[in-house]
């Protein structure tokens, strides 16, 4: 996982996000913390967000892939495994 990825996710959620204020705290929480604790309607946002991670990083997001990175929780951590392992990159 790269820091530039996670990153790039921050950015990615707070512009996803219905309400960009209540999504910014995810710019600065740990990357293993679970979304769902960091920001309200984290479920909602991440829909928003798996169509932008699919349109920056030209990826298409499968649905294992997606249960894998929400099992136990979505995480920054989690979210930027996936997006490298679909781009070929590994964990």
């Amino acid at each position: 996982m790269t820091a530039t990825t996670v990153g790039e996710l921050r950015t990615l959620i707070i512009a996803a996000a219905p309400d960009a204020a209540q999504a910014t705290a995810v710019s600065g929480c740990p990357t293993d913390v679970p979304l769902d604790t960091v920001m309200p309607f984290s479920s909602l946002i991440a829909l928003g967000v798996i169509v932008a991670v699919e349109d920056r990083f030209d990826i298409v997001v499968t649905r294992p892939a997606l249960q894998t990175a929400f099992d136990g929780g979505a995480t920054l951590e989690k979210l930027a495994v996936m997006i490298e392992q679909l781009r070929g990159g590994g964990a």
